[in-house]
């Protein structure tokens, strides 16, 4: 199955696993024409290839493609920075 939404806001933690939720827009890997007329996904967490192509078919890269930017945007949000203002 591919999910089509892998977004932190599908993905829960619990007791330390973690659980990819939501598959309402999930569909079979052999299954070649679009189930949506139009695209579905978190834009912000889609791959390069289907932001650029409104046409193209979802794949199993484009969801690993979506874990890849998932795990960017966690460790971003909760790394702690050296960063500081001073006034």
């Amino acid at each position: 199955l591919l999910h089509h939404d892998i977004s932190t806001g599908n993905i829960i933690i619990f007791q330390g696993c973690g659980y990819l939720i939501d598959w309402d827009l999930a569909k079979a890997r052999n299954i070649l024409k679009p189930c949506q007329a139009t695209r579905t996904g978190t834009w912000q967490f889609m791959s390069v290839h289907l932001v650029e192509d409104a046409s193209a078919t979802h794949t199993f890269k484009d969801d690993l493609e979506s874990s890849f930017w998932v795990l960017l945007w966690t460790v971003v949000m909760f790394s702690k920075s050296s960063f500081s203002i001073k006034e």
